[in-house]
C-alpha cells in the first residue's frame, strides 16, 4: 500500500506534464530570445538557475541520445567552445544508468519520466530506511513524503543531476544499516556501489554531501557497536563492511571521477584557497533574514508567481540576489513535519537513531549559515573552494527533518500505557508547538526588517510578508490543534493516519506543485528559418558565432541562440555554457575578443560579445541583430533571416578546425576514462561475484 500511495502522489504532483503531455521544462523563456521570439513577448519571472533545465540539461541530453544511438560514448562535445570534453563535465551524467530512459522515449517526455521516477525513488528509499530503523508504517510514510516533497527535491526537480544524486542518500544509509546489523561485507559493497552511483549521477557537490552523511553514519554505527558490546575490539566487526564500501564506491565512481577531476584541474574554476576566496564562498551562506522561509516559504514572494522580492543587493551584502536564490536557499519541509521532527527529538533518549538525524540537521544548518566549520572543508578538501557556497548542504538539513518527522510520528501515534506517559507526550508536543511558533516569530522579525528596507523604494512589499504570515498561521493552527488533540488520546484512531498524511501532503503540495514551469512541447527549441539555413550552411562543419554582448540575472537576456542551443540543432558554436570547461579556451576566447569573454553574471559561460577580426579564425558565420560594423572583419556576404543578420566572415589566417589546434594544455590532457572504466568493471565484477556466491550459499542451505 505505501508504494501505491507514493505512485499516486507522484502522478498528482506532476499531473500537468503527465496528463496533458506538456514539457517539464521552462520553454517559455525561449520565447523572449532570438530566433524564436523577441523581447516584446511576455514570459514568467526570469530565474537564471531554472534556465539551466533548458539551457544546459536539455541540450546535453539530446546530444547524449544522438551519440549513444550512433554507437559511441560521447567523451567529446564538438558543438560548443569550439569543442570541449563532454563526459568529463560531470553533469552530462553519461554513465548514470537511469539516463538510459532518454534512449527509450523522446527527450522531452524523458524529463517527465525521469522526474517522476526519482520522486518515487525518494519516497521508497526513505520509507525503507525508516522501516529498517524501527519506525512503523505511518511514520515511514510521513518521513518519505516529507523528504520527497521538501524544498530541495521540489525546487531542483527540473535540474536532473541534483535530484538524481539526492534520492540515493536514504538508500546508502539503508544498505549501511544492513551491513552493520548483519555483519555483511556484501551489503557494505552495495552501499559503496550506491555511493558510486551518486557520482555517476552527475553532481559532485551533492554527492559529497551524501558521502558526508554516510561517513557520519558509519562513525555513528561504530560508536553504537562499542557501546553495545563494551569493547573497542567490537568495532572491528564494522571495519570490513566499511572498507568494502569505500573500495567499491571508488571503483564504481572512477570512470566519472577521474576524467572530471582531470578537467577540473585545467578548468576555469581553478582558484587558490585564499582568505578572500573563503569570504566570497561564505557570502553565499544562508543569511539570518532567510530563516523565516523555513516556516513561511513565500515570505519574500515566489518567482513562479512573478513576485519574488529579493532581487539585487540586500543592504551591504556582497551577494547579488536573483530569483535563483529561491532555489538555492529553500528550507521548507512543511509545518506538520517540522513539529513532528521536534517531537522526534524529544524521544532522543529512547530511540537510538534519533540523535543521528538531529546531529545531521544541526550540522547542515551550521554549515549553511556560514559558521567557521566551513573552514575545515574549504581548506581541507581539494576542490571544495571551487564550489559556489555552502547553502546546498540544506539537503542534509531537510533529510534530517524528514527522518526526525518519521520518528516523531511514530511516537505521537503509539499507544500509551499510563497517565505518566500521556503527560510526557503532552509536554513534548507542547514544547514542539511552542518552539515552532517562537522560532517563526524570531525569524519573522528579522525578515520584516528586510521587507522594511525594500519598502524604502516604494510599492507594498509588506503585503508578501502579511500573506505569508496568514498562511503560516492557518497551517500552524491546524497542525498544532491536531497534534495536541492526539497527544491526550490514549487509544489509537483510524482517522489519525489519514488526517496526518492529508495535512502533510496538502501543505507540501501547496508549496511546490505549481513551482516548476511547463510548456507546450512545440516551444522547446522549435525549428525556424534561421536554424534550418544554418544547418545547411554549416553542413561541412563550419562554426557559428552568435553575437551576444551581455547576460542577465534579473531579466530574460536579449540574446541570439543562447549557449548550448547549437547542440540541439547539430550546429557548431564558438560560445558555450558549462560548469566545467577549460581555462585555456576561456583565455583564448577573451584574447580573440580583446575583453573577458565570460559575462560578469555567469562565469560558466563564454559569449562572443563582439565580432572582431580574430573571431573569423574561429567561425565562418556571425549572427547579429545589427549589421557588423568592424572594418577589420572581412565580410563575404550578408543575408537576413528571422530578423537577424547572418554574415559570412572570412578568416584572416588559418581557420581553427578544433579546440586541440589551440596551443594550450588541452593537448596534454589524457582524460583517464579508460582507466576509470576498467576500475568500474572491477567493482561491478567483484560485486556480482559476491552476490552470486551469496545466492549459491542460500540455495545450498535451503537444500540441506
Amino acid at each position: 500500500m505505501p508504494y501505491a500511495l507514493f505512485a499516486l502522489l507522484v502522478c498528482v504532483f506532476l499531473w500537468k506534464p503527465i496528463f496533458t503531455g506538456q514539457a517539464l521544462l521552462p520553454g517559455d523563456y525561449l520565447s523572449k530570445m532570438a530566433p524564436w521570439g523577441g523581447p516584446d513577448k511576455q514570459a514568467s519571472m526570469w530565474n537564471p538557475l531554472q534556465w539551466d533545465a533548458i539551457g544546459q540539461f536539455y541540450p546535453w541530453r539530446v546530444f547524449y541520445v544522438r551519440s549513444m544511438r550512433a554507437g559511441h560514448i560521447p567523451l567529446w562535445n564538438p558543438h560548443q567552445f569550439c569543442g570541449t570534453p563532454f563526459l568529463a563535465n560531470g553533469q552530462s551524467a553519461v554513465l548514470y544508468p537511469l539516463n538510459l530512459i532518454f534512449l527509450i522515449v523522446d527527450p522531452i517526455t524523458s524529463f517527465t519520466v525521469f522526474a517522476a521516477l526519482h520522486l518515487f525513488m525518494a519516497m521508497a528509499f526513505m520509507y525503507l530506511l525508516l522501516r529498517e530503523l524501527g519506525v512503523k508504517e505511518l511514520g515511514g510514510i510521513v518521513g518519505a513524503i516529507t523528504f520527497a516533497f521538501s524544498a530541495f527535491m521540489v525546487l531542483w526537480l527540473e535540474l536532473p543531476t541534483f535530484v538524481s544524486v539526492a534520492v540515493w542518500l536514504p538508500m546508502v544509509l539503508f544498505l549501511t544499516q544492513r551491513a552493520v546489523t548483519r555483519r555483511s561485507t556484501f551489503y557494505g559493497m552495495l552501499s559503496g556501489g550506491t555511493i558510486g552511483l551518486t557520482f555517476l549521477a552527475g553532481h559532485f557537490q551533492i554527492a559529497f554531501y551524501v558521502v558526508l552523511a554516510a561517513a557520519i553514519w558509519w562513525l555513528w554505527k561504530m560508536i553504537e557497536m562499542k557501546r553495545a558490546e563494551g569493547v573497542y575490539f567490537s568495532i572491528l566487526k564494522v571495519v570490513a563492511p566499511c572498507i568494502a564500501c569505500v573500495v567499491i564506491a571508488g571503483l564504481i565512481a572512477a570512470p566519472q571521477f577521474l576524467p572530471s577531476q582531470e578537467l577540473a584541474a585545467n578548468s576555469h574554476r581553478v582558484r587558490a584557497t585564499t582568505e578572500a576566496g573563503y569570504q566570497t564562498f561564505i557570502s553565499n551562506a544562508v543569511p539570518a533574514y532567510r530563516l523565516v522561509t523555513a516556516f513561511a516559504p513565500w515570505f519574500y514572494g515566489d518567482p513562479s508567481w512573478g513576485s519574488y522580492l529579493l532581487i539585487g543587493r540586500v543592504g551591504d551584502s556582497a551577494h547579488f540576489g536573483s530569483a535563483a536564490d529561491y532555489m538555492e536557499y529553500g528550507m521548507y519541509a512543511g509545518i506538520m513535519p517540522l513539529m513532528l521532527a521536534l517531537v522526534g527529538l524529544g524521544t532522543i533518549g529512547r530511540r537510538k537513531y534519533v540523535g543521528y538525524f538531529g546531529v545531521l540537521a544541526l550540522l547542515a544548518l551550521l554549515l549553511a549559515a556560514g559558521t567557521p566549520i566551513n573552514e575545515l572543508f574549504y581548506y581541507g578538501i581539494p576542490g571544495f573552494s571551487a564550489l559556489g557556497g555552502p547553502n546546498r548542504v540544506l539537503l542534509l538539513y531537510l533529510f534530517g527533518v524528514a527522518g526526525l518527522a518519521g520518528f516523531g510520528c511514530d511516537y505521537i501515534t503509539q499507544r500509551m500505557a499510563g497517565d505518566g506517559e500521556i503527560r510526557r507526550r503532552m509536554i513534548v508536543v507542547v514544547v514542539a508547538v511552542v518552539a515552532v511558533l517562537a522560532a517563526f516569530m524570531v525569524t519573522r522579525s528579522l525578515g520584516w526588517g528586510i521587507i522594511g528596507w525594500y519598502g524604502r523604494f516604494g510599492g507594498d512589499p509588506d503585503v508578501l510578508g502579511i500573506v505569508a504570515t496568514w498562511i503560516f498561521g492557518v497551517t500552524f493552527g491546524f497542525s498544532a490543534a491536531f497534534l495536541l488533540a492526539r497527544a491526550i488520546v490514549r487509544k489509537e484512531s483510524s482517522i489519525f493516519p489519514f488526517a496526518i498524511i492529508t495535512l502533510v501532503v496538502v501543505d507540501l503540495f501547496a508549496f511546490g506543485i505549481n513551482y516548476n514551469p511547463t510548456c507546450v512541447r512545440s516551444k522547446v527549441y522549435p525549428e525556424t528559418k534561421l536554424t534550418r539555413e544554418l544547418e545547411r550552411l554549416t553542413r561541412n562543419g563550419g562554426r557559428i558565432a552568435p553575437i551576444n554582448p551581455r547576460w542577465s540575472l534579473t531579466q530574460v537576456p536579449d540574446v541570439i541562440l543562447p549557449p548550448n542551443a547549437a547542440m540541439v540543432y547539430g550546429l557548431y558554436d564558438v560560445q558555450g555554457y558549462d560548469s566545467l570547461y577549460t581555462k585555456a579556451y576561456k583565455d583564448f576566447s577573451s584574447q580573440m575578443q580583446g575583453e573577458d569573454s565570460s559575462p560578469p553574471e555567469n562565469g560558466n559561460m563564454v559569449l562572443v560579445k563582439r565580432c572582431t577580426r580574430d573571431i573569423s579564425m574561429m567561425a565562418q558565420y556571425a549572427i547579429s541583430r545589427q549589421p557588423l560594423t568592424d572594418p577589420t572583419v572581412d565580410i563575404k556576404s550578408v543575408r537576413k533571416l528571422d530578423g537577424l543578420y547572418v554574415s559570412r566572415i572570412g578568416p584572416t589566417g588559418t581557420l581553427l578546425r578544433d579546440a586541440d589546434n589551440i596551443s594550450t594544455p588541452l593537448q596534454k590532457m589524457t582524460y583517464s576514462f579508460r582507466l576509470g572504466l576498467f576500475l568500474m568493471m572491477l567493482g561491478v565484477g567483484a560485486l556480482s561475484c559476491v552476490g552470486v556466491y551469496r545466492l549459491q550459499r542460500r540455495d545450498n542451505r535451503k537444500q540441506k
